[in-house]
């Protein structure tokens, strides 16, 4: 089946790891990043020479009208993968309201206005898969800091409320829940984690599987997200994370 897939925040981590996975003739794909044309290339450069076609496309997600001519510019879509993400540590202590409106510019607007835009044309076409990256620390409360959290929880929301309206015209819209994933972007908060006494290594020891995960963990299931084989599957949480959490 050919396919063309967004994938945003695909310079590195699970966004690259996900766009590699899936790339195999006959799919093309648009790899979104935000000024690193350079990484994004490299991703594109693997996922060539596995037989996909590739596109590079750069937007600022923090900016609603970025964000539109992005899906502009990525025109028909199958399949959306919300990634990219504003990681935001800050405690509450200290938490101003423009890092909580950042934070909620790309973590939630950013989805919404992409599924707004592309999610239309899947539903006029009768096929589609969005796929937003979420995180149990909606779950745990933490690590991370109240406005990364509230924001994750909120697309969790946006994506219940997305299958409802979309469903009806065969796209399906699911949750992936990552887990403590080693990423270039978690080992450069891991310092910062660490001094405020928490971190990746000790949720990892908590997990059913206590193993360090990787983003190649989370490929098998996003396969499935996209595939005809998940049109039964839609409005759900997926938790990848070694058993870290159960839902």
């Amino acid at each position: 089946m050919d396919q063309r897939i967004l994938v945003t925040g695909a310079r590195r981590g699970i966004g690259a790891a996900l766009a590699i996975g899936l790339a195999r003739p006959g799919v093309t794909l648009l790899l979104h990043h935000f000024g690193a044309a350079e990484q994004a290339e490299g991703v594109a450069r693997v996922c060539r020479g596995l037989g996909a076609q590739t596109r590079t496309l750069d937007a600022d997600l923090g900016d609603p009208a970025a964000v539109g001519e992005l899906a502009g510019e990525a025109g028909a879509v199958d399949v959306l993968i919300n990634n990219a993400a504003r990681a935001s540590n800050v405690p509450i202590d200290q938490l101003s309201i423009d890092e909580w409106q950042a934070t909620f510019a790309v973590n939630v607007t950013a989805s919404m206005v992409l599924a707004q835009a592309l999610g239309a044309g899947m539903a006029g076409r009768g096929w589609g898969r969005i796929i937003n990256v979420v995180s149990p620390t909606v779950m745990l409360g933490g690590p991370s800091g109240p406005a990364y959290v509230s924001s994750k929880a909120a697309l969790i929301g946006l994506t219940r409320s997305l299958a409802r309206a979309f469903g009806p015209h065969g796209v399906t819209v699911n949750a992936l829940s990552p887990g403590a994933i080693r990423t270039e972007g978690e080992d450069e908060l891991e310092e910062s984690d660490r001094a405020a006494g928490r971190g990746r290594t000790d949720l990892v020891a908590t997990q059913a599987v206590p193993r360090e995960l990787i983003p190649e963990d989370l490929v098998a299931t996003v396969r499935l997200l996209a595939s005809d084989g998940s049109g039964a599957l839609t409005g759900q949480v997926l938790e990848v994370g070694g058993g870290l959490v159960f839902r």
